[in-house]
């Protein structure tokens, strides 16, 4: 159970490292791995996800280093690429908990000023449980908060 607190912690200061003036927040939607289907949320340039399984409660946490906006005539399209973190709480005694980092790489495309549209890729190691590597996937959608 330490190793949850501490996932949540990192998950928190991930957070709470967006030190922006004009942070955009945004909220939505996310379904793939991990997890089936869950809520997504952006502070700038950070990346938290909850997503529920079968098995487990799967909470992300992500941070873009790198976000570039692609030539495609209106720069609504954004490539990115940053490290994160990916911590399974299993809802069920049949399994134990797991810790990963992991570095997504996706694009984002902005629908209008309001609504983003985006799918990613990431790759993992899973640290804690068992040592093994995964790929992840997930799109969604989310709605930019605010101005």
């Amino acid at each position: 159970m330490k190793l949850a607190a501490i996932a949540v912690m990192v998950v928190g200061l991930a957070s709470a490292n967006t030190g922006t003036a004009r942070a955009e927040t945004a909220i939505g939607a996310v379904f793939g791995y991990p997890g089936n289907a869950g809520v997504s949320l952006r502070f700038d340039r950070t990346a938290i996800g909850v997503a529920w399984s079968s098995d487990f409660v799967h909470a992300t946490g992500d941070l873009w280093l790198k976000k570039t906006a692609m030539k495609d005539g209106e720069g609504k399209l954004s490539w990115y690429y940053g490290p994160g973190i990916d911590a399974g709480f299993p809802s069920d005694d049949t399994h134990e908990f797991f810790f990963a980092a992991r570095l997504p790489f996706g694009l984002q495309y902005m629908a209008t000023p309001k609504l983003e549209l985006f799918g990613e890729l990431a790759p993992g190691l899973q640290l804690v449980d068992q040592t093994d590597f995964y790929w992840a996937a997930g799109f969604g959608i989310r709605l930019v908060l605010g101005q």
